[in-house]
């Protein structure tokens, strides 16, 4: 009776999707700093224990088929973002809280805090049959607030960064692409390595650590490939 109930009440089942980092995705982002200790304290926000609704896939007509959520999605970026840091050269150091004076503890030069404050992907079918299936659009972003403080509290780079993936990717010079990803667990992925990758690249944060110079850099970090477009 209660399994007719909840079909009858036109409840639609959560599909929980599992999210990951990929390395090295955003060009540039790898082996550019000298290896300062930088604090990371657990990543704020409203994604935090337990599962959070991101989106939904919806029908060519619109209706709602399927919610989508994931599980721990500010501890996953969190450990998303120590991957990407130690990437690019730095030396992370996990903390378990943020410290009560916002200052990096003993033993750090800097400390880098994060707030998710969006993460989410919607699907949706349109009423076309390509010979690659129906067709579909999908987008999906990730904002961050980021924070850099040094040994003495003071704010040295503060931003916030968006990561997006749009499904199919959009129209260049008149050609038209097919979509890359095809679940939503991979295009929230690949929003998420972007909001970390694109902080290795931003001038302000660059001008606030100590760089690599171009002559040390690794073949490798100095011309970066792309996995993507």
């Amino acid at each position: 009776m209660a399994a007719l109930a909840l079909a009858l009440s036109g409840c639609k089942p959560r599909t929980l999707i599992v999210l990951h980092y990929l390395p090295g995705f955003v060009p540039g982002s790898q082996n550019i700093f000298h290896p300062a200790r930088i604090a990371v304290p657990p990543t704020s926000g409203n994604f935090g224990s337990g599962e959070s609704e991101v989106g939904r896939i919806y029908a060519a007509d619109g209706t709602s088929q399927a919610p989508l959520v994931v599980a721990d999605g500010a501890h996953t970026f969190n450990n998303a973002l120590i991957k990407g840091l130690a990437a690019a050269g730095l030396a992370p150091v996990a903390l378990d809280s943020n410290p009560a004076d916002g200052k990096p503890p003993e033993g750090s030069d800097f400390i880098l805090t994060s707030e998710l404050e969006e993460l989410g992907v919607n699907k949706r079918f349109g009423p076309n049959e390509t010979i690659h299936g129906r067709y579909f659009t999908m987008n999906a972003v990730v904002r961050v607030k980021y924070q850099l403080k040094n040994r003495d509290g003071a704010v040295l780079y503060s931003n916030r960064i968006s990561g997006t993936e749009d499904e199919p990717p959009n129209p260049v010079g008149g050609e038209v692409f097919l979509p890359l990803e095809t679940e939503p667990a991979e295009s929230l992925s690949v929003a998420l390595s972007r909001a970390v990758g694109l902080l290795m690249l931003q001038p302000g944060f660059r001008g606030a650590l100590p760089m690599r110079s171009v002559e040390a850099a690794p073949a490798s970090a100095a011309t970066p490939q792309s996995p993507r477009r």
